[in-house]
């Protein structure tokens, strides 16, 4: 009974923290994300996808995200969270819910779209659509953005 119980209590926990860290080394909810980046110091980057439907969104998603160099690079100055909208693949419960809000919020209308978000919840820049170049220029527009502090 006491092996059970146990067993049922770390599924638990497995799931809570699967649901966070969904999308490989990046966080999927985005509240966890906000205060990860206020606690760190560092502005939030969020991408909106359609991780399973939407060429564009798979495209940027080959070519930057999922590269290790990439991954390893932009958690050194940004907190990163990429927010699904699949169409087939399932996410934890609620979790669509919250990312349906977080696109009102900041009114996404198409995807992929990047936001860049300052530790005050500006948006320094926003980015719609594909990218045509390699991982080290795409590090070099955001953090010229941050730099620039530039707001739209």
């Amino acid at each position: 009974m006491m092996t059970q119980i146990k067993t049922a209590v770390f599924a638990l926990f497995a799931f809570g923290f699967a649901s966070v860290a969904q999308a490989g080394d990046f966080l999927s909810d985005y509240e966890t994300a906000k205060k990860k980046a206020k606690e760190e110091n560092k502005p939030l980057l969020v991408k909106f996808t359609g991780s399973d439907w939407c060429p564009p969104c798979k495209a940027l998603n080959k070519a930057i995200y999922s590269k290790k160099e990439f991954k390893t690079a932009v958690e050194k100055d940004f907190v990163v969270a990429v927010l699904d909208f699949p169409r087939s693949k399932k996410l934890p419960e609620g979790q669509l819910e919250k990312n349906r809000g977080v696109a009102k919020e900041f009114g996404i209308r198409g995807y992929p779209t990047v936001l860049l978000i300052d530790q005050k919840g500006k948006v320094i820049k926003k980015m719609v659509g594909g990218f045509n170049g390699e991982v080290k220029d795409y590090l070099k527009i955001l953090k010229s953005a941050v730099k620039a502090g530039r707001f739209l």
